[in-house]
Order: structure tokens, then sequence, then C-alpha cells
């Protein structure tokens, strides 16, 4: 948050006053929307200083928000919405933003009410109590409808499914079969992202937190959540949590061959800077291979 500070100082002080043209990178970082010049107070070398009342107007705060509504500061166009202070307030021509972090309730305040910090032409002004947003405030968007866009914008990948015997051999009827899957950030997690629409701010991040393996043979799924444990060379042995063991060959199976499906399950958690958390999902995702597995033969002379 931006930080106006006026100091009443006992002995001289220095007023800036930076013209319209040298308004581009004033020390206070922005003016408020609609000021052609700030009043700059700067009473420690690096410390920010304050904005004050210059008058004027250029429209600050580009075209974001307000749909069609129109807001106007001394019979002007004013943008309704700035990104940095919030939503405009018409009648005392102040923008408002949620404080954050908030405040503590107030002491008998109502229970949707919240701090709302107040940006006018004289720079941002003490957080103030409103039971109900001041007049002019939209309520932000839905968190949770934020948190979907921005899942919109990731790719959960489908599972990087590995088995032992290689697809391209065969297995054997009542010999151990293992199952895995990598786990690359892209098909297990976590994958992070945000968004941010009209001062709130979504982050979400996305994790398998469940694999099944359907075998294909007509039996249960096995439920494998931790990813299983991969092939090591020269292992004779079952998976030590992943594993399977057919008990009949796939000589009857299309293209001879059992279709085993890997199904992940990502759970996407948000958060939002109002303070809201909620998950999304599961969402599921499946990869496929095909495995051959013959009947053992048995030779007796």
């Amino acid at each position: 948050m931006l930080t106006r500070r006026l100091a009443a100082l006992a002995a001289a002080f220095v007023v800036f006053t930076v013209p319209s043209a040298a308004v581009a990178a004033p020390p206070i970082g922005e003016c408020p929307p609609g000021a052609d010049s700030c009043h700059v107070i700067d009473e420690d070398p690096g410390n920010e200083g304050g904005g004050n009342n210059g008058g004027g107007n250029n429209g600050g705060g580009g075209d974001g928000g307000g749909g069609e509504r129109t807001c106007t500061r001394g019979g002007k166009p004013i943008a309704c919405f700035d990104p940095v202070f919030g939503w405009f307030n018409q009648s005392d021509e102040c923008y408002y933003k949620l404080t954050e972090p908030q405040l503590p309730p107030r002491p008998g305040g109502g229970a949707d009410g919240a701090w709302y910090t107040p940006t006018c032409l004289a720079g941002v002004q003490t957080p103030q109590w409103f039971d109900d947003a001041p007049a002019g405030v939209e309520p932000p968007p839905d968190p949770e409808t934020l948190a979907r866009s921005a899942l919109a914008e990731i790719t959960l990948g489908t599972p990087d499914l590995q088995i032992k015997p290689d697809p391209n051999g065969a297995g054997l009827v009542g010999l151990p079969v293992w199952l895995w899957v990598g786990k690359g950030s892209d098909t297990w997690g976590p994958i992070s992202n945000d968004a941010e629409e009209r001062g709130l701010r979504v982050e979400i991040t996305a994790s398998v937190t469940n694999l099944t393996f359907d075998l294909g043979d007509g039996g249960p799924p096995i439920s494998c959540p931790g990813g299983g444990t991969p092939y090591p060379k020269g292992a004779t042995g079952p998976s030590p949590d992943c594993g399977y063991v057919f008990t009949k060959s796939s000589k009857q199976q299309p293209g001879q061959k059992f279709t085993i499906t890997a199904t992940t399950s990502w759970t996407v958690e948000w958060t939002s800077s109002s303070g809201v958390t909620g998950t999304i999902g599961p969402e599921t995702r499946q990869a496929t291979v095909g495995i051959r597995i013959n009947e053992l033969q048995v030779v007796t002379e």
C-alpha cells in the first residue's frame, strides 16, 4: 500500500511542488488519480513522501473497471476503478479499497463490515470501518470463480504411466507386474498459478492426491496414492506397493493385450487475499498402455 506522510515540522520545512510534466516518476511512486501534481515532503532520504492536493485532472487510473458507470472529478471523467487505489466514491471523490491485511473488527460493527483505505487528492487516508461497502465500491469477484480462471491457464498433465515388464515384451500369468508413474511437475504437481481482478488476488496450487490402476482384466482397480515404486533393475520380487499378478492370459483380448489405465486425481487448493480458501476437484486425467500376458508353459517329461 502506498504511503503518503504529511509532516508538520516545528522548524523550517521544504515543500517541493512537482509540475504536471514531472509527475511521471514522483518519489511516492504514484499520485492519486485525477491529480496533476503532487506536493511531496521528504522527511528522510530514501523515505516515501506524501501526496497532497494538486487540483486538475488527468483521468488517472486508466480505463480500469467500472463497466458502464460514469465517474467524474471536477466535472471531468475519471476512472471508476483503479488497480492501486480501488473504487471511486462520487460523493466525496475518494477511492476506496479493502485494507490489506484487515484490522481487527470494530467493536459493535456489523458482521459483514470491513476496513477500507480511502485515497483522496490529499493522499492515502487512515483506514475506516464500514458496516456496508462505501458508495461506488462494487463487490470483489467470487474467489472460487477467479480460482477457476487461474486453473484454466495451467495444464494438468496425464499420468506418466510406467510398467514392468516392458510393454514391447510380455509378462506371464502368476508373475509380478510392477506399476508406477513418473512424478514430473506437469504430471504430478505441484503446479501453481494466480489471478487478480478488481483488487482480489487468488493463488492456486494443484497436486495429484490419488492414483488408481485398472488392469483391464475385469478385476477391481488398485489404489496407489503414493505413485508407486519404479522398478529397480534386476529385481525379481513383487512391487512393495503397487504391484499386480495376472491370473489369466491376454490371448482373448483385443490385440492379445490387457489395457492398463492409470487415473490421477488432481486437487486444486486456493487462497484469496480476502482470507477465503477452498478447493476445486478432483480433476482426473488418464493414460493407458497395453501389456501381453502369456500363459506359463510347464514342460514335463
